[in-house]
């Protein structure tokens, strides 16, 4: 046989196992799908039985973000106060607790991630949209924030922004900045932000799916009592509890959206949490 033959043979036998390959690959993505219907079918049906509805315009989410744990680096935090109050001062006050000076204002951060900064006036215009300004005050903070859960209230002259942090595009629901302006000028911020570098990467990949916890959460309102007829959305985000000063932890939260409230659930136990306790 001579090489051209030879080569023809072999691509022919690459494109059959190609071809093979993907055949598999389809029926294992069929079956799954066919699986996850499924099981979609048999919560709704739980649900109806109950006298409760799934919003079918719900979207699952597909995967889970790891837990991550987080230590405080003055260095970072340093320079990123730097960036918003310029040159500083800093003092050690004990107890983890740092306080700097700038020409620009004051700030004082706790190795729990709470914090207070009071700026000068004029640092930061309140402009024709104190959310922008807010987040312009994140940035140089070098704070990510989500577009979720966004407040704004206002009082005579005075404004008071909310934002919810996040961590690599996850939202943290009990990590929230609070901007308070005057008529002209963002004057104070406070707080309780995730810390500054990655530690330790845990894997949530045995954790139970949206669909095994919602099954779990329909048990959990019905021996409690609780009132809900519609489950309108279901998303993942973080909670962040901080038991050393200096350390933290972001752990994946289920936050399950109905129509009388919202409820939290730690993905991997399925037990309860509450906003106020959590961190």
């Amino acid at each position: 046989m001579d090489k051209s033959k030879i080569k023809n043979f072999m691509i022919i036998l690459l494109l059959l196992v190609n071809a093979f390959l993907l055949t598999i690959v389809i029926s294992n993505y069929s079956e799954e799908r066919q699986a996850e219907l499924y099981r979609k079918e048999a919560l709704e049906s739980v649900l109806s039985q109950s006298g409760k509805t799934l919003n079918p315009n719900i979207k699952f989410p597909e995967s889970i973000p790891p837990q991550v744990s987080l230590k405080r680096d003055i260095d970072s935090e340093k320079k990123f106060i730097a960036s918003l109050l310029g040159r500083c001062d800093m003092k050690d006050l004990g107890g983890n607790i740092y306080y700097y000076d700038g020409k620009d204002g004051k700030a004082k951060f706790r190795g729990t991630g709470e914090f207070e900064i009071l700026l000068n006036s004029g640092v930061i215009p309140k402009g024709n949209d104190p959310v922008d300004s807010a987040k312009v005050a994140l940035r140089k903070l070098g704070i990510e924030y989500s577009g979720e859960g966004s407040t704004v209230e206002t009082d005579g002259g005075n404004t008071t922004v909310t934002l919810n942090c996040s961590w690599n595009g996850t939202p943290i629901y009990n990590s929230k900045i609070s901007f308070s302006f005057t008529s002209e000028y963002l004057m104070i911020i406070t707080g309780n932000r995730p810390l500054d570098k990655e530690d330790v990467i845990q894997s949530t990949e045995n954790y139970p799916d949206s669909i095994t916890l919602l099954m779990n959460f329909l048990q959990t309102i019905n021996d409690t009592g609780e009132v809900c007829s519609e489950i309108k959305d279901m998303q993942i985000g973080y909670f962040l509890t901080s038991a050393v000063s200096g350390d933290c932890t972001l752990k994946p939260v289920w936050c399950i959206q109905t129509d009388s409230k919202s409820y939290y659930i730690n993905a991997q136990t399925g037990a309860a949490e509450k906003l106020e306790t959590a961190s």
